[in-house]
């Protein structure tokens, strides 16, 4: 996947941060997508919606999806600006590059599927869950959370296809 940069014609719709370091000391970035050219009153009343990516590292297809919305929610598009206008969009865009630049299928540095970490995930075992988690708990004290998108491929699925609670 190409690194998203954030290029001085951007800073008014996306900031870079780093959600934390995995295992390997790689960096998880987190994008902050929004516009910023708003008065803070009317940024700190959008509603949140939460997207990631690469939780299974052999699920390259997700790196091509994540990378159009992404050229997409930053671009001139009156639909992205409208969409910028309304929410404030959290993006993970690579959720274990560990696993991702070793070659495993599924698993992170630790051996563990991070998608079945959810429900008690260790900040040593698996910080990039943990860091998730915290920035959903930290974002909902501020803001209600819209929707929640978790970005996979599948192995015999074709086309687009979702799967909900």
């Amino acid at each position: 996947m190409r690194r998203v940069c954030s290029p001085s014609h951007l800073k008014d719709r996306i900031k870079r941060t780093e959600l934390c370091k995995t295992k390997a000391g790689n960096i998880v970035e987190l994008l902050i997508i929004t516009n910023f050219t708003s008065n803070q009153d009317a940024i700190a009343d959008r509603k949140c919606i939460i997207v990631t990516s690469r939780i299974h590292p052999g699920e390259s297809s997700a790196s091509f999806i994540i990378e159009g919305f992404l050229e997409f929610i930053v671009s001139n598009e009156k639909e992205a600006k409208a969409l910028r206008n309304a929410y404030v969009f959290k993006i993970i865009p690579m959720l274990n590059p560990d696993g991702v630049i070793v070659g495993n299928y599924r698993t992170n540095l630790n051996g563990l599927d991070l998608n079945r970490q959810w429900q008690t995930p260790n900040m040593k075992l698996s910080p990039e869950i943990f860091s998730v988690k915290e920035i959903v708990k930290k974002t909902l004290e501020c803001r209600e959370i819209h929707l929640f998108v978790d970005i996979h491929g599948h192995s015999s699925k074709k086309n687009l296809f979702l799967y909900g609670c």
